[in-house]
């Protein structure tokens, strides 16, 4: 695979988790927010101010918005089954919690933008499901490089070099006096 073609994927890969992450943001936000108040004044003249949040009204929509963002977070340092497996609870969670949204659609705004969320979330999650084994891995940036390089200078500056690269001075590629001149 060259890395022409890991561009699109990987624009891919970033456009997703970044849509999964702020989907699953808003879906928390709209579940936290005040969807209802109702002002009442009793017989003595006082006025009372009664006021429900989404959590009021669908308990389960800002832990699985939560649920969603977190695995959203996670797939940054995920494999591609684990990509997989995040996906689909993330696109539950996000069902879930766009079930909390349709089912309060008379409650105001929050609850539209709630179920809007979480169909993006579970739309997001859906396509990881989908096309996670497409997207490059995640932690091959960070791989050692292979010990078949050639060796390292003996100078320090080819040391320091070498380190800045992301090559392991103690290496078999360092010579002797390279890896003495390292240490002192």
């Amino acid at each position: 695979m060259t890395e022409d073609d890991t561009a699109p994927s990987g624009a891919e890969r970033t456009r997703v988790l970044l849509a999964g992450v702020l989907a699953a943001a808003l879906a928390a936000l709209a579940a936290s927010r005040e969807w209802t108040s109702v002002t009442a004044t009793t017989h003595a003249g006082l006025t009372t101010t009664t006021t429900q949040t989404g959590a009021d009204y669908a308990s389960w929509a800002l832990p699985c918005a939560l649920a969603g963002g977190a695995a959203f977070l996670a797939m940054l340092a995920a494999g591609v089954r684990v990509r997989r497996f995040l996906g689909a609870v993330a696109a539950l969670a996000g069902l879930a919690a766009a079930l909390g949204g349709l089912l309060n659609l008379d409650a105001g705004a929050w609850p539209i933008a709630l179920a809007a969320a979480g169909l993006i979330l579970a739309s997001a999650g859906a396509a990881t499901c989908a096309r996670a084994g497409r997207w490059p891995a995640a932690a091959a940036r960070y791989e050692a490089a292979s010990e078949t390089g050639d060796a390292i200078a003996e100078d320090p500056v080819s040391l320091w070099n070498a380190l800045d690269s992301g090559q392991d001075p103690s290496s078999p590629n360092i010579t002797a006096s390279a890896q003495e001149k390292g240490r002192s």
